[in-house]
């Protein structure tokens, strides 16, 4: 099973982009986090990326969100509900991932929509 979920700037230049690839075999799984141009309605070239987890991890599209906050100038990925990594476009930083089981970032973030 794979688990995908996008969120796209307003402006339509820039996703945030969670991916988790079982590739055939859940033990090679793998989880990231992109930040991605955009190309028209197409995901472009990856900008930005961040490891979340490998190995296997009983997670669902329901599990996983990706959002933006209210100025944009931040995407996170919401893991049941916690922020688990972000990109900060304005400022070209990145935070959070590398997780084993338990997430437990402490990414500051205010007015998500």
């Amino acid at each position: 099973m794979d688990v995908f979920d996008t969120a796209i700037r307003i402006k339509g230049d820039l996703a945030g982009v969670f991916e988790y690839d079982e590739a055939g075999d859940p033990q090679n799984a793998t989880a990231y986090f992109y930040l991605c141009e955009m190309q028209g309605r197409t995901v472009g070239p990856i900008v930005g990326t961040i490891h979340i987890r490998s190995g296997a991890w009983p997670i669902a599209e329901t599990d996983v969100v990706v959002k933006r906050d209210n100025g944009e100038r931040r995407v996170g990925l919401f893991i049941h509900g916690q922020l688990a990594a972000a990109f900060y476009v304005e400022g070209g930083t990145r935070h959070g991932g590398g997780y084993g089981k338990d997430f437990h970032a402490d990414i500051p973030w205010s007015d998500a929509n």
